[in-house]
This record gives C-alpha cells, sequence and structure tokens, in this order.
C-alpha cells in the first residue's frame, strides 16, 4: 500500500505543476472572500479587531487543509464515461482521490506558512502563543476536520451515479456549511439556538472548532464536546 501511495502522490504532484498558473490562482482566489468577509466585521465590531483578524486568517489556513472538490471531479468522471478508467484499475478509486487531496493540501499549507510567519512580524494579532499540547489538539482537529469534508464531497460525488447534477445539490449543502460552520462569521456570533443545533451537525467540525483552538474561544468544555461530536461524524461517515 505505501509503495502504491508514494507512486500516486509522485503521480499527483507532477500533474499539479503541470498546471501551475490554474493552482496559483485557486491559491490566491481562496483567500479573497475571508479577507472581505473580515473587513466587514472588523467595521462592525471595530474594538475587536485583533480577533477577527486572527480568526479570519486562521480560516483561510483551516480552508485550505480542510477544503474538498471530489465532488466536482466525480460528477465530471461519472458523467463523460472517464471514471470507468478507476474501477477496472486494481486500486480503489478513492486512493487516487486521497493522493491528490495531500499533494494539494501539503502544497497549500507550505506555501500559507512562511506568509503567515512573515506577517505575524507586522501584525501583532498573527503572533501565536499556543503551547505544544495546543498544537497538537490543533493539527488534530485539523485532520478530523479534513476527514469529514472529504467523505461528504467524496460521498455527494457518487451520487452521480443516479443523480445528473449532484453539484447543484451539493451548493445547497455548501450554503448551509458557510453559515455553521464558522465561514461567513465565528459560531459564537450565531444565535443561541443555531449554536446548539450546531453541535449535532458535521459542519462546526470541519471549520469552526480547529479555528476556536487556535483563537482560545474553545474553553475545555468545548474541546472535551467538540473532538467528542468530530469522532462521532467521522465514524459515520467512514
Amino acid at each position: 500500500m505505501l509503495s502504491k501511495y508514494l507512486v500516486l502522490l509522485r503521480m499527483k504532484y507532477i500533474e499539479m505543476f503541470a498546471y501551475q498558473l490554474a493552482t496559483l490562482v485557486w491559491l490566491i482566489g481562496t483567500m479573497v472572500q475571508p479577507l472581505i468577509i473580515m473587513l466587514v466585521w472588523i467595521n462592525i465590531y471595530e474594538t475587536q479587531t485583533d480577533y477577527f483578524i486572527l480568526y479570519f486568517a486562521t480560516l483561510i489556513f483551516v480552508e485550505r487543509a480542510t477544503s474538498a472538490w471530489d465532488v466536482w471531479e466525480l460528477d465530471r468522471q461519472i458523467r463523460d464515461g472517464t471514471f470507468s478508467y478507476s474501477i477496472v484499475r486494481p486500486f480503489h478509486p478513492i486512493h487516487w482521490a486521497i493522493a491528490e487531496n495531500l499533494v494539494y493540501k501539503a502544497l497549500f499549507i507550505v506555501a500559507l506558512i512562511p506568509v503567515w510567519l512573515l506577517l505575524a512580524m507586522v501584525v501583532p494579532a498573527l503572533k501565536l502563543n499556543l503551547s505544544g499540547p495546543q498544537w497538537l489538539l490543533f493539527i488534530f482537529a485539523l485532520f478530523l476536520g479534513a476527514v469529514i469534508r472529504f467523505t461528504i464531497s467524496y460521498m455527494f460525488g457518487l451520487f452521480g451515479f443516479w443523480i445528473t447534477k449532484v453539484t447543484a445539490i451539493y451548493s445547497m449543502f455548501e450554503a448551509v456549511s458557510l453559515f455553521m460552520s464558522g465561514r461567513i462569521a465565528p459560531l459564537a456570533l450565531l444565535p443561541p439556538l443555531l449554536q446548539e443545533v450546531s453541535i449535532y451537525l458535521p459542519f462546526r467540525y470541519m471549520v469552526g472548532f480547529p479555528i476556536d483552538l487556535v483563537t482560545g474561544a474553545a474553553k475545555e468544555a468545548d474541546i472535551r464536546t467538540g473532538f467528542l461530536g468530530a469522532f462521532i461524524w467521522t465514524t459515520i461517515l467512514g
């Protein structure tokens, strides 16, 4: 399995650099929306500028590390018939998607970390004072969030065997996710009822929970609840 994954990772790495401009545009384009939303919230809560800078900067990082695009890939491959090639290979098709996710996310993480370090020199809000255990919790929450988003996206993509335009249905899912995952606003700003409901849904564990670990918004009880919810959803989706 390891030798097969090394081959897949190398293939996806070469494929990624064959489309360097597209990769660069995607990297920069995904930062625009969080930055615009950040400016909106800073204008509303002028006294909490540092918090929103840290929140949305972390959002950019978490969003890239957990993002999933497999629904669009599978929808296209199933409709045009190219998914047939993956089915007849002696290796489950999901491994190709996993390898692609690993390569792309590793690239974005490697690109974003130096940018963060440089900005932290001039923006005090970006200077992180997390302990070793806090970093481990964040990385683990990030991993669980990535697994949840990937499995949901891949499952929606497989609906392409029965539905002609599964991406339209997934777009409705994404619209709910924007609000319930913390991508439009911190979960603490949601109405109390929605905050309660979000505990039982997968959205907050994909993005909002890892961010709260960095910003310090997650207290001890929230951390226990967060990891319990992430474990449950990872198990169900797996």
